[in-house]
């Protein structure tokens, strides 16, 4: 209870008339009459000077007299969201007891309640006052006025339903979204929607056309219907409103935002039956406001690489741009060839309504790939639409012209140096390449800024990321150029992907484990462009070296083989005096000769940079990089199919993992032993070597980090598989190369599964699974293709051709061999010869070729003798029996011979496959010479050291034979 003095009553107050009365409430008190609805304050029927500011407190303490008034509500009511220090409300309220003075008493009509606010101390009297002079309120009869509904709205559909109940249920709902994006067509679909639930009464105000703020209110009470004189129109405006129900719906408030977000707060509040629709390029952030974030249109996905037309057709930012195609006069009709083109079209142009509308206007000059290459300049930015469109929709440039204009100095330098970033990039990135000060607070509040205003997109599906639409970006681009900043910041932009991209290869396994998949997804297309920068005329080659080093392991883990060579190729020949020799050079050396290894083969460029690297890592005197780099050296000479040097290099692996404490090394010399020992026939010793590797416990090693993706368990798991099968353990062979395509594909490193499905192919193909040979090979072929290994095509199609021949088809399976070879021997890689020469004269024989299968079979022989292929040597031989006594079935004792060193070797070797079908070839022949029971007890012995496989090609026909033999004795 506040009292005046301590005689005083209570103050009392009469009701002021319900808003339904037929003319605005009027406040009386002392001489003094207030009109709430004008704002105009009279002493004996004098309109007195008064601010604005003090007005609204006036107002708001007579509304609630006698009650006090915390200065917490009196500053919401005054000014709102605006921050305001106490000084301000001090401020204006001594100006308001200035206005009022005192009354006769001496008693001031504004009393401070110390500690709790204000209140207002005099009686008042509210009555039903004739409008002034100042106002004149013409009721209309109302109709609609509202643009016609679009007669078409492409992808929308939910979006308009979600957008309808929200307008139901909250009143108030603005739509916000980029330029040229459809928020005004939604807007008008959801409007004519509801049109009948609010009996027609919905009024569309564009803002587009309104510049000054201050004319707002008057364009909304003009489109009322009513005539105000006042300054203020927005008491009228309220008056009018509150007892009506209505939609209104504001479009494109971006530009008169705080005048619109007051204007509409106030309608939210004081007329409860109105349902506010507000479209704009960012949310009023008004009280009541309900913000829907409208989406660009689903575009197909970045990996949807082969797309039919009635799959792209299925996308909503397809089906307008084909529809606008055809409404532009062009006879289109999207096809399969084209869907492709068109769905990256629409990705480039992010879904963008206007983007896509106006791209599609050019098809008829350009046509589909014409106008999907000028998206690559700038000249989209001008391409003109509609006639009929509001003149900043006629053109992308004039809609983000209108964005920009209504940045601040700083928005406006923010977003046009963000333009460097290509896809997404951090807040950390943002700091780093915009602000002068990494930690500046000022860009960051900007960057939330262009988010709300729809400039910059934010994803927080998982760590937030920022984005610019293309068509933005190549916008602010241009800005970028013009402002002479372009250099600076593609140079900081450089340099922050240089450390970033180091900074994680220093702390992080190069693994593809998803965390580091999505790193080097995330930020390819930034390291891409600040590689073209740094080597460019204008760049600095010595940042580009620093990234190529850092990102050449992560290009390769992409099987981004081809683009790998390029960058590294250019890193190397930028290398100054200060850098050539380090291990800057060794790391881009060492992934230059994967790459190559991959993609040209065992070309002498390949062989060149191992050399190179392992000589710099000699020099280093780098013990792991050595051990690395001679792995690689192994490895060449195996895919070659020269294997004399092998012994000698496996020792120096030994030797250099000697120097090495840590455990691994010793691992990974098993690891090559395993290797080489399975290419020299070694099975037992390949398998134990092998065995050693795949027990031992995976941990953390420096290796990981250096070895570019090298997965030191791969090439042991081969081993083991292939080593099973000769000792004769086709099941566990089975089980072997299932785990090393697993694991392969696990690892998810091409060339790695590439080399896994080339290897173990073998093993199904002597199996007998012929459709899983099939999937495999397709698999093979597949990923060849996709990922650019162009030497493993050829190993995809003579495998092809191997099953051609197995399954009686001699002619197509010699040609896609022969094919094959060529394109093997071409590249160097010769690995597979002995065993594809060896099938190939197969073929020739079951043609009836005999002459070429021998000299096939000869030559191969001779290969392997002078490359050091002990392994290949047992079944060329029996292969060159087996056409020897095609031949010549009289005259057998050089077939004889033959087998006889087959069976010497495969016993040798102790491979037991190996010896089963040298066993049975020479069984045949003496059982051709009845010589039955020799045949007999020569087979029988092998074949009863098998333990598994019995289902197998070689072992159904081993038994097959052992059969016909008994029943032959």
């Amino acid at each position: 209870m506040v009292r005046l003095d301590n005689t005083q009553e209570e103050p009392a107050r009469t009701e002021a008339p319900t808003r339904g009365s037929a003319f605005p409430p009027v406040a009386a008190f002392g001489p003094f009459r207030l009109r709430v609805s004008a704002r105009v304050l009279e002493k004996e029927g004098i309109p007195l000077k008064i601010g604005s500011r003090a007005l609204d407190l006036l107002v708001t303490l007579v509304e609630r007299a006698p009650e006090v008034v915390t200065k917490r509500d009196l500053i919401s009511r005054v000014w709102g969201n605006l921050v305001v220090d106490e000084s301000s409300l001090r401020w204006h309220i001594a100006s308001l007891r200035k206005t009022l003075g005192e009354d006769e008493s001496g008693a001031r009509y504004v009393t401070n309640v110390v500690g709790r606010g204000y209140s207002f101390g005099a009686i008042v009297t509210w009555t039903a006052g004739a409008p002034t002079t100042s106002e004149r309120v013409t009721t209309p009869a109302f109709a609609a006025r509202l643009p016609r509904r679009p007669l078409r709205i492409v992808g929308r559909d939910g979006a308009v339903r979600d957008l309808t109940k929200r307008l139901r249920e909250q009143r108030f709902v603005s739509i916000v979204g980029a330029g040229g994006i459809g928020k005004t067509t939604v807007a008008l679909a959801v409007a004519h929607d509801v049109l009948s639930e609010f009996s027609g009464a919905v009024q569309f105000l564009d803002l587009a056309s309104i510049e000054d703020p201050q004319l707002v209110g008057g364009a909304l009470a003009s489109l009322l219907g009513l005539s105000v004189v006042s300054e203020n129109p927005l008491p009228v405006i309220l008056a009018f409103l509150r007892e009506r129900r209505m939609l209104l719906v504001f479009d494109s408030c971006e530009h008169v935002i705080e005048t619109v977000a007051t204007l509409a707060e106030n309608i939210f509040r004081d007329a409860p039956q109105v349902h506010i629709l507000v479209t704009s390029r960012e949310s009023l952030r008004a009280q009541g406001e309900r913000v829907h974030h409208l989406s660009p249109l689903e575009c197909p996905p970045r990996d949807a690489v082969s797309l039919t037309a009635t799959q792209a057709l299925g996308f909503p930012a397809v089906q307008l741009f084909v529809e606008q195609v055809a409404a532009s006069g062009y006879p289109f009709e999207l096809n399969d060839e084209d869907s492709t083109i068109v769905a990256e079209v629409c990705r480039r142009l992010d879904g963008i309504a206007l983007a896509l509308e106006l791209a599609a206007c050019r098809v008829g000059v350009y046509g589909i790939q014409g106008t999907a290459s000028l998206l690559e300049n700038e000249f989209s930015l001008l391409w003109h639409g509609r006639r009929t469109a509001l003149p900043r929709h006629q053109t992308l440039n004039a809609t983000l012209d209108w964005s920009y204009n209504l940045l601040s100095q700083s928005e406006r330098l923010t977003l046009r140096r963000l333009a460097v970033f290509v896809g997404a990039f951090s807040l950390e990135a943002a700091l780093a390449v915009v602000g002068e000060n990494p930690d500046s607070a000022e860009v960051t509040e900007t960057l939330a800024t262009l988010v709300e205003k729809s400039l910059v997109t934010a994803d927080t599906a998982a760590t937030l990321r920022y984005r610019l639409l293309d068509t933005t970006r190549a916008y602010a681009w241009r800005k970028l150029a013009a402002s002479g900043e372009q250099m600076k910041i593609a140079r900081r932009h450089g340099e922050y992907f240089s450390y970033r991209v180091e900074r994680f290869k220093a702390s992080a396994s190069l693994a593809l484990s998803p965390e580091s998949l999505e790193f080097i997804v995330e930020h390819l297309a930034n390291v891409r462009a600040a590689l073209d920068w740094s080597f460019s005329a204008q760049g600095d080659s010595a940042i580009g070296v620093r990234l190529m080093a850092a990102s050449a392991p992560l290009l390769y883990r992409l099987a981004l083989l081809t683009e790998c060579i390029a960058w590294a190729d250019r890193a190397i020949r930028a290398l100054d005096s200060v850098s050539r020799g380090t291990r800057l050079e060794l790391e881009l050396q060492a992934c230059l000769s994967l790459a190559l290894g991959h993609t040209r083969g065992n070309v002498r460029a390949t062989r060149s940079a191992i050399v190179r690297a392992l000589e710099l890592a000699e020099c280093l005197k780098d013990a792991p990089s050595q051990l690395f780099q001679l792995r690689a050296l192994v490895q060449f000479e195996i895919l070659s199919g020269d294997f004399r040097g092998l012994g000698s290099l496996s020792s120096r692996c030994e030797a250099a993992a000697r120097q090495i404490e840590d455990p691994l090394a010793d691992v990974i010399a098993h690891a090559i032993a395993a290797a080489t020992c399975c290419h020299v026939g070694e099975y037992k010793d390949a398998q134990m070597h092998a065995r050693i590797v795949l027990n031992h416990p995976e941990n953390l090693s420096l290796f990981k980090a250096l070895s570019h993706g090298h997965n030191y368990r791969f090439y042991p798991q081969n081993a083991l598989s292939r080593s099973l099968w000769m000792l004769g353990y086709p099941e566990q062979a089975v089980a072997a190369a299932g785990q090393c395509l697993e694991e392969a594909t696990k690892l998810g490193n091409r060339p790695t599964i590439a080399n896994a499905l080339a290897w173990n192919l073998f093993i199904y193909l002597q199996k007998g699974d012929w459709r899983v040979t099939g999937e495999l090979i397709d698999r093979l072929m597949d990923c060849a293709n996709k990922h650019g290994l162009s030497t493993y095509y050829p190993i995809a199609l003579a495998w092809q051709g191997i099953v051609a021949i197995l399954r009686g088809e001699p002619a197509r399976g010699i040609e896609l061999m022969q094919t094959a070879l060529a394109a093997l021997r071409a590249v160097g890689r010769e690995l597979y010869r002995g065993m594809f020469s060896a099938l190939l004269a197969e073929g020739f024989a079951k043609a009836g070729r005999c002459e070429l299968a021998r000299t096939t079979i000869c030559e191969a022989v001779t290969w392997a003798e002078g490359h050091g292929r002990p392994d290949a040597l047992p079944e060329l031989l029996r292969t060159k029996a087996e056409i020897l006594i095609a031949i010549s079935p009289t005259n057998t004792g050089e077939a004889e011979g033959c087998l006889a060193s087959s069976l010497e070797l495969a016993r040798q070797q102790s491979a037991l496959s190996l010896e089963l079908r040298t066993g049975m070839s020479l069984a045949r022949l003496w059982a051709e010479n009845d010589k039955v029971a020799e045949a007999l007890g020569l087979l029988d012995p092998i074949y009863s050291r098998f333990t598994e496989g019995f289902d197998t090609l070689d072992l159904v026909a081993a038994r097959g034979l052992l059969v016909e033999l008994r029943s032959r004795r």
